[in-house]
């Protein structure tokens, strides 16, 4: 069994001019984005290689630091992205905007620039912003995506790839998708890693069906996240290790030589969770995910927890038994939320309660009612 950084002890000493960038090299990019570094915001930037021997490495916000450090650590020391120049690295988190976003350039050895954006960090500011997708597109973060890409494109002469896990996939996605055609056509590719996709209205648009001609989309066999909203009609299963909401983790996919393992479609566990919260979604209005979004957060801001890892156990128990109990949320959706959490302990999928609010911030759903006389796109789920 294999996986990233296995790879880069086998492909490290090559350089990306003697093998081009793939699937993989744009997922260790994508990892990286999710660390914090000190002194990389400047026009200059840092190296890889740089950035440890100076120990300008900060463990930041974001969960599985202990394995994204040993990803850093081992790909700094490799020929491959040692020299990989990061730039423009930027970071946000602010209670008052509701919002959680940052991105970096890294400047590739094969005279390219990836743009790379990262998912959510441990913060609950982080996770409300991405609950608030369900009912409000753009939320800040999908703003600033396209701000720091059209910025990104003014400042550098090169050729772009975008890249992006989990929520940081959506960005890349929406990014893209909403730039100015100027800044798409600088786009040579777009690499979403089990990222949602995008809103309806984004879907539809001039933009989108552009940056979908250049998109690489991967999800794991029992994708949850990447299977939300309007997704690309193809895309790549990676097989993991891990079972169920686990295999979320980047670090649990497995890679042969330059490529993923795949499998030939995601599982049964993944379409039913996908048809339980479609189910949901198409059937409530943005005002009704409004106030269930607004009830689960009052509820757990009533536990005084900063960050996710605060939030565990019977914390998260109650919160769950709360939210189906409480009056706020309409009948259908208590009903539908209490199935959910029903089947998904029925499947056994471990702590699910944990599990789900874990990656829940990403399952980001804004799914508005279409045009009465536009059709729905098979693509579009819900």
């Amino acid at each position: 069994m294999t996986n990233l950084l296995d790879y880069l002890a086998w492909r490290g000493d090559v350089p990306f001019t003697a093998s081009p960038w793939n699937e993989i090299d744009a997922l260790i990019i994508a990892t990286v984005s999710y660390l914090n570094f000190d002194g990389v915001d400047n026009e200059r930037g840092m190296t890889l290689r740089e950035l440890k021997e100076n120990g300008m490495l900060r463990p930041g916000t974001g969960g599985n630091f202990p394995a994204r450090k040993a990803l850093f650590e081992a790909a700094a020391g490799t020929a491959r992205f040692g020299g990989c120049r990061i730039h423009y690295f930027f970071a946000l988190t602010d209670e008052k905007l509701m919002t959680q976003f940052s991105a970096m350039c890294a400047d590739i050895g094969d005279g390219t620039v990836c743009v790379a954006y990262r998912g959510t960090d441990n913060t609950m500011i982080g996770w409300r912003e991405d609950f608030n997708m369900m009912y409000c597109c753009p939320v800040p973060a999908q703003e600033a995506a396209v701000l720091y890409l059209e910025n990104a494109c003014r400042n550098n002469p090169a050729p772009v790839r975008v890249v992006g896990h989990s929520k940081g996939g959506n960005l890349a996605v929406y990014a893209v998708a909403c730039a100015s055609p100027e800044t798409r056509d600088r786009v040579l590719d777009v690499w979403s890693y089990d990222g949602p996709g995008v809103a309806e209205q984004v879907f539809r648009s001039e933009g989108y069906r552009e940056a979908v001609t250049k998109l690489r989309a991967f999800v794991p066999q029992t994708s949850i996240i990447g299977m939300l909203m309007c997704h690309p009609e193809t895309y790549t299963v990676v097989s993991s290790t891990a079972a169920g909401l686990a295999q979320h983790d980047q670090f649990t996919w497995q890679v042969t030589g330059p490529r993923f393992d795949t499998a030939e479609g995601i599982d049964s566990t993944a379409r039913f969770i996908d048809e339980t919260l479609h189910e949901w979604l198409a059937g409530s209005t943005p005002e009704q995910r409004e106030v269930f979004v607004n009830t689960l957060f009052r509820l757990t801001d009533s536990t005084q927890a900063i960050t996710l890892s605060e939030l565990r156990g019977d914390k998260l128990k109650n919160i769950a038994r709360m939210i189906i109990a409480s009056r706020d949320v309409d009948p259908e959706t208590r009903r539908l939320f209490a199935r959910l959490f029903g089947q998904l302990f029925t499947l056994g999928v471990g702590n699910v309660v944990e599990r789900v609010m874990e990656n829940a911030g990403d399952l980001i759903a804004n799914k508005p009612l279409p045009d009465a006389d536009a059709g729905v796109p098979d693509e579009c789920n819900g």
